[in-house]
């Protein structure tokens, strides 16, 4: 693969994570100004933001093993 290839790669890698850190923050912005109280609709909800931050934390590292290997 060409390098520019690579980089269009992990550069759309980046991106990806970006949005997807946004929609996270929106997301606990929408749960703390709402009025769900505890329960198993709260956990769920948490749950997910967290899944949505992990994804976005092994996008990020992807994106950077690809540059990084890519350096070699």
């Amino acid at each position: 693969m060409k390098k520019t290839d690579m980089y269009d790669i992990a550069e759309k890698l980046t991106n990806f994570t970006n949005q997807l850190d946004n929609v996270t923050e929106l997301m606990l912005t929408n749960i703390n100004n709402s009025d769900i109280s505890e329960g198993n609709e709260l956990d769920h909800l948490y749950f997910l933001v967290d899944y949505a931050k992990q994804i976005s934390h092994d996008l990020y590292n992807f994106s950077n093993e690809i540059i990084k290997d890519d350096a070699k």
